[in-house]
């Protein structure tokens, strides 16, 4: 049996009221909404900064294949459709290809009215002034602007690929002539 005593003794046991844990709890809160805030706009800015990375390398991956072939074309013609018709000598064979912008809302020639299209290259049946299918070929970029935004022509032996690129509030231009090398 434990001992017990007649008086009763009070201790103070430290502790935590209810009312210090609210307020606490609310101080917590607003540091921690502070600091949300605060960010906010760098997150927003790496963001930015991660579309406006892919979107670069985009274009220079479909700008490095664009110049390729057409600096090795034998031969590089205009086409009234803003697109650039161009053959290439591939192991001992002719093939030519044709990079134009494609966009499902639109069908051969294109309007160019839809807000964005993508840069393809497909091969054309039956030489430089043959036919394709619009919507095949290799897909070069994508979310570049329509013309007059955008321009793909040639002017002798001389091809202009002059592109701007829009994603998001993020806006790229490009603009290269290049020289065919190939008579």
């Amino acid at each position: 049996m434990w001992p017990t005593s007649s008086t009763s003794e009070t201790r103070n046991v430290p502790g935590v009221t209810l009312v210090e844990l609210i307020i606490s709890l609310l101080l917590f809160a607003v540091l921690m909404t502070a600091a949300a805030f605060s960010m906010n706009p760098i997150l927003i800015a790496w963001s930015s900064h991660e579309d406006r990375m892919e979107l670069q390398r985009q274009v220079q991956h479909g700008l490095e294949r664009s110049l390729r072939d057409l600096r090795g074309a034998t031969a590089l013609q205009g086409d009234a459709s803003d697109a650039i018709r161009f053959t290439l000598r591939e192991s001992g064979v002719s093939n030519s290809y044709i990079l134009y912008l494609y966009n499902a809302g639109d069908s051969w020639p294109p309007a160019f009215n839809q807000a964005t299209y993508q840069l393809r290259r497909a091969s054309l049946a039956g030489g430089i002034n043959g036919t394709f299918t619009y919507g095949e070929g290799t897909l070069l970029m994508r979310d570049v602007r329509p013309p007059a935004t955008s321009d793909l022509s040639v002017s002798g032996s001389v091809a202009t690929l002059d592109l701007t690129l829009s994603r998001a509030d993020e806006t790229f231009r490009l603009l290269e002539r290049v020289k065919r090398r190939n008579p």
